[in-house]
């Protein structure tokens, strides 16, 4: 699966569907997603609506593969996981 970002090629549609992860696991929690702009679209989100200023800006993971961001404060995990509900039911 090849993965682009607005300026490359077209991504493939199965790319944004897939859920937004959260890892509650590290010090300071991450967000991970195969896309950049998902990944950029959530971090909008939660500076918009939710006053979520302190993150790290979407970069790749090199871990796993695909894109991560780090928050650097505290934010309620339901606040990603009810946005991220509603843009894969806008996807569909």
């Amino acid at each position: 699966m090849s993965l682009a970002t607005a300026s490359d090629a077209p991504i493939e549609r199965g790319v944004y569907m897939e859920k937004v992860l959260i890892n509650w696991d590290r010090n300071p929690v991450s967000i991970h997603h195969s896309s950049k702009d998902v990944i950029d679209a959530c971090l909008l989100y939660l500076r918009n609506q939710h006053m979520v200023r302190k993150r790290s800006i979407s970069m790749p993971d090199r871990e796993r593969g695909g894109y991560l961001a780090f928050i650097y404060q505290v934010f309620d995990p339901q606040w990603v996981i009810s946005w991220d509900e509603r843009r894969l039911s806008e996807e569909e």
